[in-house]
């Protein structure tokens, strides 16, 4: 799997409207966050968004996303989700043929399935229910397929595990996304084994259960990278802050660790200072090969 940050800001986005702070104002690129989001690309083509905030045009342009095959949601707050409009781009019902404008024959691609929990669709389609009428005319509208991710499925050649979380009283889901790769051959050339690898994206959230922490562990293989919740150095009611994500990170385990959805409290370099002062009060992160501030345009792989 591919992996790219879109984006690793928190709701405002940075900078900040009307904010005149060293972190809006920082020349540093890795200062500069939109609203949190992910794209990953897998070994068999599929192209999986995660989160559709409202600055996705912004992302998809900048960082050449061309495809979008699913969309999985971790909740409904405007963030998150409501860059939805731009989905027609990858998948519409409209009556003009786009290589022909003058043509009354209608267009129609398929639909992109978008996975989350049931509280949250129920807020898409309440928000967003004109995606759900029939387009008699005009430029149209994306089409999608609502699916309630109540238990693990498969998107292609990943299994993708829901993670049931807490922001504050909203339930939000995480995700785990495993491929099973092959990790060496025999000198005739055969596969002698293979192994399932994943990464696990976590945000918005203030409490991870020992149980959903469980779920993870169960289905997750070797956990290559972990993207999780750190929205600030000081405490929120609804978001872990550094300290809190960096604990759960510890239960969690895993070779990467990557903190995003950040706020312009602190710079890129202020989180990075912040994370390896406290690293030696969280003695399992310190088996971890990188733990830090992720940024965006940031690529991983598993």
């Amino acid at each position: 799997m591919k992996f790219t940050f879109l984006g690793t800001g928190t709701s405002n986005g940075i900078p900040v409207i009307a904010c005149d702070c060293k972190v809006c104002r920082s020349l540093n690129k890795k200062d500069k966050r939109n609203r949190c989001s992910a794209y990953v690309v897998t070994e068999d083509n599929h192209y999986i968004l995660i989160d559709i905030g409202p600055e996705f045009r912004i992302q998809a342009l900048k960082y050449d996303v061309k495809k979008v095959t699913e969309v999985l949601l971790t909740h409904a707050h405007a963030d998150h989700l409501h860059g939805i409009d731009d989905l027609r781009t990858f998948s519409c019902e409209m009556w003009k043929v786009p290589e022909d404008p003058v043509s009354l024959e209608k267009f129609n691609a398929a639909a992109i399935p978008i996975y989350t929990n049931k509280n949250t669709l129920e807020d898409l389609k309440l928000r967003f229910g004109y995606f759900f009428n029939t387009v008699v005319e005009g430029g149209g509208h994306a089409k999608v397929e609502l699916k309630n991710a109540d238990g693990k499925f498969n998107i292609g050649s990943v299994e993708v595990t829901p993670i049931p979380m807490m922001h504050g009283h909203l339930e939000t889901v995480g995700w785990v996304l495993t491929e099973t790769v092959n990790c060496n051959k025999n000198t005739d050339g055969n596969n002698a084994c293979t192994e399932r690898r994943s990464i696990a994206y976590l945000t918005d959230c203030s409490f991870i259960s020992d149980e959903s922490i469980e779920l993870i562990h169960k289905n997750c293989g070797k956990l290559v990278h972990l993207v999780i919740d750190a929205l600030r150095i000081k405490e929120h009611s609804t978001h872990f802050n550094y300290l809190q994500a960096m604990a759960a990170a510890e239960k969690i385990g895993a070779e990467h660790v990557w903190f995003t959805h950040m706020t312009h409290n602190s710079s890129h370099r202020e989180y990075k200072a912040y994370v390896k002062a406290h690293l030696k009060e969280f003695p399992g992160l310190l088996k971890c090969k990188s733990v830090g501030p992720a940024w965006d345009g940031l690529k991983i792989h598993c």
